[in-house]
């Protein structure tokens, strides 16, 4: 590009518009046609990049502005006032540089149209069938308050800079900055931990019959490592935080997408091609019910005919579980049958992890908002120009791979990566990657309500809400954080976002650690995961004797999670559209607290016991309680459990134990008895209620097009049965139930116990596979 060492005059239809006057004292915004800059030789008329030629017509608009004071605002979020003190990446605008010192910014603002170039590496998408595509180019120069803009101006305009241009990164004075905004193939890398894919994912994996307990043992080390590609409207952006260095940013722009629109388009390849087949004999294990090796033995043994009665019986076990042969009707085609499962669980494991990756990935995507960034680090300069060409091209890939690189450590600063600061995404849970960071868990109790919303040029939104809670809480024991999320978002963009355009989904997370956990407590976590239909409650014994070795040793983490799925929220939402005494009389005596007691050591038998004594309540809530409290006093409440102990067959055989403890209420009480519950976990009648409310709303929201904005109060309606875990219990004990009665029944859901041991670095995820059922009566 052309250097015009001075600049006697600027254009006159710049210099009548930019003030003779310092650049504290007034704010301009200044547009023009860029002929006058293609005239005067300050903007080129076309430059020639190898990978794609960029153009200057002469009938496009430049701008010319002025940031000076906090509160001015730069709509490409490069200038801003400085984010609040501990603020989330995710909440807080981004700026790289800051107002409110003693420098103001001058910033030159082009539009150019981008064509292919010869070398055929060319990412860039146009929108809405035109051939040509243009992008935005800003060069910002820093300035005493004080100085004269129309004399600034004629010096900058003396040397312009374009991003596009490696060279003119070097000239960036400290506080200056370029951008770039286009619209094209945005490509960056993942590296995730292999153990947190299964998760919330085993049902996808499910080649077994229904019953059967699949238990997946992987590494809590083990990383994949992905590509994920997505096309949107983006913008790079570098600055000179000081001599030698340079921030780089990658935000989100307005969008050229049309309403209706494809969407992200997001794909997912693996870095390393043979990664799934790494993983597969754990897969195959889990399914099996025995090793890939051990497997493929019996099999052979089986056609020379040379089994012993154990071995055939165990075969026998294999096959059925898995809907093979176990009669050993047709031994010839055995191993065909066998490695064409192995195929298919190698396919479905694929399709698997590039889905979870995907749908992550989406996740966190849609809620940055465009004042924030994807990525943000600084670097040294040498670096910087090292990756310059590939981040113009929206590839991250290859910087991403050398930030992640050990030896590298040290010579650059993360900043921010998907909301977080780290490259390696590990304990990803539920739809997120980075709630598994646990950073929601660092208050004692946490609820966020947030709207991100992106524009298109033709002022159509794509909107996500993200509704989540979480908690803290002593009466859990261990077991004593959880969260929830409830997930809405827009794939493409409309003129009027309104609730049937949104994908929903609901995960929740019982989650728990101790150095030395004792076998009642591993009870009581295995006892979540039977109230929430992760684990039959014959499955139950086995897998609290298989960890038992591990009790007392070393540390263990547990977690118990449901995610639902917007299909299936979306046929769980009309079975459950007026307030069902029975079945949340039901969900309430599941959750009550697990104990070794009889009437407690199981969900079935809590439900025998407790389902009309809080059924009895309830009604008497509803009757003669006080509407506003939502309670019974504690009293009543321990007379209505001695009554039914007393007086019903059915509830005295099983918890006649219990009668002296129930009868008493004893304040300030601890969280075991009916009417310490009720009185830790207040408000149940209307808490219950609102939750059906939430439901309906949502229905009815859908169903009416109604705006968006109606999913703040669907949020409110529903998570008041999740602020306390006695009642995040019952939510999960309801949903499964409805769940029962679908056309998948619990299969439907996922639904995982995940347990980390930290002496051997394992994870063991454990999920009974679930077909369809009878509704509870």
């Amino acid at each position: 590009m052309k250097v015009i060492e001075t600049l006697a005059n600027l254009p006159a239809e710049l210099a009548e518009k930019i003030p003779d006057v310092k650049l504290q004292d007034q704010d301009i915004r200044v547009t023009l046609a860029q002929e006058g800059l293609t005239r005067e030789g300050i903007l080129p008329p076309k430059l020639n990049l190898g990978d794609f030629a960029l153009s200057f017509e002469a009938s496009a608009e430049a701008t010319v502005r002025n940031f000076n004071s906090p509160g001015d605002v730069d709509e490409n979020g490069i200038v801003g006032e400085a984010a609040a003190a501990n603020a989330p990446p995710s909440d807080s605008a981004r700026p790289q540089l800051i107002l409110g010192g003693d420098k103001g910014w001058m910033r030159y603002q082009a539009t150019g149209l981008v064509k292919a170039g010869a070398s055929g590496r060319y990412s860039f998408v146009s929108a809405n069938g035109k051939t040509e595509l243009s992008a935005s180019l800003s060069d910002y120069r820093a300035h005493p308050l004080a100085r004269n803009m129309r004399e600034a101006a004629k010096e900058d305009l003396a040397s312009p800079r374009l991003l596009v241009n490696s060279t003119d990164l070097t000239k960036l004075g400290t506080g200056d900055a370029l951008s770039w905004r286009v619209r094209g193939m945005l490509e960056t890398g993942l590296d995730l931990g292999w153990a947190d894919l299964f998760t919330t994912n085993l049902g996808d994996l499910s080649f077994v019959r229904s019953s059967e307990l699949i238990e997946l043992k992987t590494s809590i080390v083990a990383l994949v490592r992905a590509r994920v590609s997505l096309t949107d409207d983006y913008q790079l952006s570098f600055s000179r935080p000081s001599p030698g260095r340079l921030q780089l940013a990658v935000r989100k722009a307005k969008s050229h997408e049309a309403s209706q629109g494809a969407g992200l388009g997001i794909q997912v390849a693996f870095a390393d091609p043979e990664a799934v087949q790494a993983r597969l004999k754990e897969v195959l294990s889990a399914l099996a019910g025995q090793a890939e090796a051990k497997v493929e033995e019996l099999i052979d043994k089986a056609i020379q005919k040379v089994l012993t009665p154990d071995q055939l019986a165990l075969l026998r076990s294999v096959l059925e579980r898995l809907g093979l042969d176990p009669e050993l009707v047709n031994l010839d085609h055995l191993k065909q049958e066998w490695e064409e499962l192995k195929q298919k669980v190698e396919a479905a494991l694929e399709k698997v992890v590039k889905a979870r990756i995907g749908a992550a990935f989406q996740y966190e995507y849609l809620r940055i908002s465009e004042s924030s960034t994807l990525l943000e680090v600084e670097l040294d300069e040498a670096t910087a120009l090292n990756f310059h060409g590939q981040l113009v091209l929206g590839n991250l890939v290859d910087l991403m791979s050398w930030l992640r690189a050990p030896e590298n450590a040290g010579r650059f600063t993360l900043k921010n990566y998907l909301n977080t600061a780290s490259f390696t995404l590990q304990q990803t849970v539920g739809f997120s990657l980075s709630l598994g960071t646990f950073e929601v868990f660092k208050a004692r109790g946490s609820l966020k309500q947030t709207w991100v919303s992106q524009e298109n040029t033709q002022g159509a939104r794509r909107q996500a809400f993200l509704g989540q809670r979480a908690y803290e809480d002593a009466l859990m024991g261990h077991r004593n954080r959880w969260a929830v999320d409830f997930r809405a978002d827009m794939e493409s963009f409309a003129p009027a976002p309104a609730a049937s355009d949104f994908r929903y989904g609901l995960h929740m997370l019982l989650w728990g650690q101790k150095k030395k956990l004792t076998k009642q407590e591993l009870q009581a976590a295995v006892d979540d995961a039977v109230v929430w239909g992760v684990l039959d409650a014959n499955d139950a014994a086995s897998v609290t004797a298989k960890l038992d070795a591990h009790l007392g040793k070393t540390d263990v983490q547990t977690q118990v999670e449901l995610k639902i799925s917007d299909e299936m929220l979306r046929e769980l939402v009309p079975r459950l559209q007026t307030f069902d005494l029975k079945l949340f009389s039901r969900a309430l005596a599941r959750a009550m607290p697990w104990s070794e007691q009889t009437a407690r050591v199981t969900p079935e038998f809590r439900k025998l016991v407790y389902a009309p004594i809080w059924e009895s309540y309830l009604t008497e809530v509803m009757n003669k309680g006080s509407f506003l409290s939502g309670d019974l006093s504690p009293t009543r409440a321990a007379q209505i459990a001695a009554w039914f102990i007393e007086k019903d067959s059915t509830v005295k055989q099983l918890a006649s134990g219990l009668l002296l403890r129930e009868k008493t209420w004893q304040p300030p009480g601890g969280n075991f008895s009916f009417a310490e519950v009720t009185d830790k976990n207040r408000n149940t009648l209307a808490k219950c209620r609102r939750f059906v409310d939430g439901l309906v709303r949502l229905r009815r929201s859908i169903e009416e097009r109604r705006s968006g904005e109606e999913l703040r109060t669907v949020h409110g309606d529903l998570e008041g049965l999740w602020n306390t875990g006695f009642h995040l219990r019952t939510a999960g004990a309801v949903l499964a139930e409805l769940a029962k009665g679908t056309a998948r029944g619990l299969g439907g859901i996922e639904r995982t116990f995940t347990v980390r041991l930290a002496d051997s670095q394992e994870q063991l995820v454990l999920s009974t596979a679930w077909g369809p059922s009878t509704p509870t009566p």
